[in-house]
């Protein structure tokens, strides 16, 4: 029963970051920006990879 209750609360919690993710997503989308952060790092608007922007350049690096 445990288990079950640890599993049930594991998923919750991806759902609910999944959720969140995917509005900040949406958002930033509206205001015109080609990156938007999410739980897991920078994404690129257009292909959804993981990104770095160099701060000094504005040089967007996918991996």
């Amino acid at each position: 029963m445990l288990i079950l209750i640890g599993a049930l609360y594991i998923i919750y919690q991806l759902i609910k970051s999944a959720i969140e993710d995917e509005e900040v997503r949406q958002w930033c989308a509206r205001q015109g920006y080609d990156t938007y952060p999410s739980n897991t790092g920078m994404r690129d608007m257009k292909t959804g990879r993981r990104c770095w922007v160099d701060p000094r350049t504005g040089k967007k690096t996918l991996w």
